[in-house]
């Protein structure tokens, strides 16, 4: 059963705008106190490198921390952030962050049994662990309903466990025998998960171009593929393909044709970019509903 706790915001003195955003069942300030002196995490270190401790800003008392911390995440351009290897410390402006909060506390609680067909993050979600345990000899146990939350697993050795799926994704294997474990970047490469980009060119105002690769933002400009044009804008993605596909559709340009700059009012082509994330979700939420189907009809 899940239990109620609380949904935390922590500033850091260095920059008004950084901000860690958590869940716990913990008291917040007992939470803050090991965010403080863990300096082996991503919000420890940066306590280590500023000699600056952060702070405890506002916290809420939940009755589903994970339901509510995949609700806050949700408002925010930073929806695509689960598979970050668990950092959530982002820039972000405090409106910004109000406005997670409130989707956060009026998220609720998780129904025990579901009436109504799940919603397109989850078969998402779903779908990219399957891709991500491929040849791991591990199972996921129903579905992926948020990213930060708590999903089951069983190995091939018969063991079965419960953890929060980002772990298992990243590369965890099995507590009891170790079967499945993998290194994140080897995981990274064998499902060619890469980079799209909004680009814009100092000289030609009014264009846009799009950029692609495999890789990380660093492996992928390491050669800089595009000339004089700049990354406005970049997305972490996991299918590549799809991704540059759908953009173009956004942007009214759809594919095939020779992904040449394009004439587009920036404002547009960013609000094209921001809606990315949700018709990846949608394409890859109504493949699995009609695999889904398809299997119930024999």
């Amino acid at each position: 059963m899940m239990k109620p706790g609380y949904i935390y915001v922590l500033m850091h003195p260095s920059d008004p705008n950084l901000y860690k955003i958590g869940v716990t069942i913990l008291e917040p300030k007992q939470r803050l106190a090991q965010h403080n002196r863990d300096f082996s995490k991503y919000a420890g270190r940066i306590v280590k490198e500023t000699g600056q401790k952060w702070e405890l800003k506002e916290y809420h008392y939940v009755p589903d921390p994970y339901l509510a911390e995949s609700a806050f995440w949700r408002t925010t351009k930073f929806v695509d952030i689960p598979y970050r290897y668990g950092i959530e410390v982002e820039r972000m402006s405090w409106e910004e962050v109000q406005r997670g909060l409130e989707a956060a506390k009026k998220a609720g609680l998780r129904s025990e049994k579901r009436s109504t067909p799940f919603s397109d993050w989850v078969y998402a979600y779903t779908a990219s662990m399957k891709k991500r345990l491929e040849g791991r000899d591990i199972t996921l146990l129903g579905y992926v309903t948020s990213k930060s939350g708590k999903s089951k697993f069983r190995c091939n050795n018969g063991h079965e466990w419960r953890t929060r799926s980002m772990y298992v994704a990243e590369g965890q294997g099995c507590p009891e025998c170790g079967i499945g474990e993998r290194h994140p970047e080897e995981i990274r490469k064998k499902i060619n998960a890469g980079i799209i980009c909004l680009l814009t060119h100092p000289d030609k105002p009014g264009l846009i171009k799009i950029g692609m690769g495999c890789g990380t933002i660093e492996e992928v400009c390491r050669e800089w593929p595009w000339g004089d044009w700049e990354i406005l804008h970049h997305r972490n993605v996991e299918e590549v393909v799809l991704a540059e596909t759908l953009i173009w559709e956004l942007l009214g340009h759809p594919l095939p044709h020779h992904r040449e700059p394009i004439e587009k009012d920036l404002n547009l082509a960013e609000e094209a970019f921001r809606k990315l994330p949700y018709a990846i979700q949608a394409d890859i939420a109504f493949k699995e509903r009609r695999k889904e189907n398809l299997q119930k009809t024999g």
